[in-house]
């Protein structure tokens, strides 16, 4: 991304240009942006936009500097980030001097992971996951060398992923929030593991700590099958990507590896299975849109 199309980002968002807003750093994937941040005297101003240029933002502020909470914070648990959709409203008086972290990911790509939904506002809490996605944000923010399209791929689907995995976590984590069902859960793990072709639902059992067949049974109230729902989640990756622009560079093959399929033909035959156009006719009616 360009500097300027940072700097449409954060007039969008934030409402200040980029030597208010006090960036020191600026990295971008292709369609995700991380920015690093030297806050000056302004409060920041998050406030919604309209139909284009929509992102969510995760903020991780430097240690000690307080994070304005979305929710009541569950006993012993230390707040590291926070979450902003893009119809949000939100005051974030951040001390001056405080270094702020901001990964942009796009409500578009975003939602490929949350089927369509948009999470609301959340503090992010201390764990594991969230430490170690922004100590890999950090890293990739500071790092100069620009990879190859494909570590720049890699790159943009880690950071997404991470994205909603911490958002997954909040929900677990959140003292307000009810007990997730069964299936929620199991739901969450096949949209984190989707990608990965060698998974599968007996792996999605031991993941939930039951067995495969109160897996299939917890399924079976419901009227569908675990292998039929992780291939659907998958499915509705590959038609994003074969749908978006952003990855016209990639050959059918590599869509279906990424989509989480062992090869084109499986991806294909999933398509048809699902009653879905074919990947070319996927990509050509992309193209028309564009036209």
């Amino acid at each position: 991304m360009s500097r300027s199309s940072v700097a449409s980002l954060l007039s969008a968002h934030l409402g200040m240009p980029t030597h208010v807003a006090g960036v020191l750093g600026t990295r971008s994937f292709r369609s995700i942006t991380v920015t690093y941040h030297r806050v000056r005297d302004a409060a920041w101003q998050w406030a919604p936009v309209g139909a284009s240029a929509r992102s969510t933002v995760v903020l991780f502020p430097s240690e000690g500097t307080p994070i304005p909470a979305t929710h009541p914070a569950p006993e012993q648990a230390a707040a590291i980030g926070l979450f902003l959709p893009p119809d949000e409203t939100r005051t974030l008086p951040w001390p001056s001097g405080a270094e702020v972290l901001a990964v942009w990911v796009p409500e578009l790509l975003l939602q490929e992971f949350t089927e369509g939904g948009m999470p609301e506002a959340s503090t992010l809490y201390s764990s594991p996951l969230t430490i170690g996605f922004r100590t890999f944000a950090q890293a990739v923010v500071r790092h100069r060398d620009e990879g190859s399209s494909m570590s720049q791929y890699a790159i943009e689907r880690l950071l997404a992923e991470m994205t909603f995995g911490a958002l997954v976590e909040r929900q677990s984590v959140e003292a307000d929030q009810r007990p997730s069902s069964l299936l929620e859960r199991a739901r969450s793990v096949m949209l984190m593991r989707r990608e990965d072709p060698s998974f599968s639902t007996p792996q999605l059992a031991a993941e939930l700590h039951i067995s495969p067949r109160q897996l299939q049974r917890a399924f079976s109230r419901a009227g569908i099958k675990p292998g039929d729902l992780l291939r659907r989640m998958r499915v509705e990756l590959a038609e994003s990507m074969l749908r978006n622009p952003l990855y016209s560079g990639l050959t059918v093959d590599e869509v279906s590896r990424y989509a989480g399929f062992t090869s084109a033909l499986q991806l294909r035959r999933a398509l048809q299975a699902e009653g879905s156009p074919s990947p070319r006719e996927l990509r050509r009616s992309e193209a028309t849109e564009l036209g």
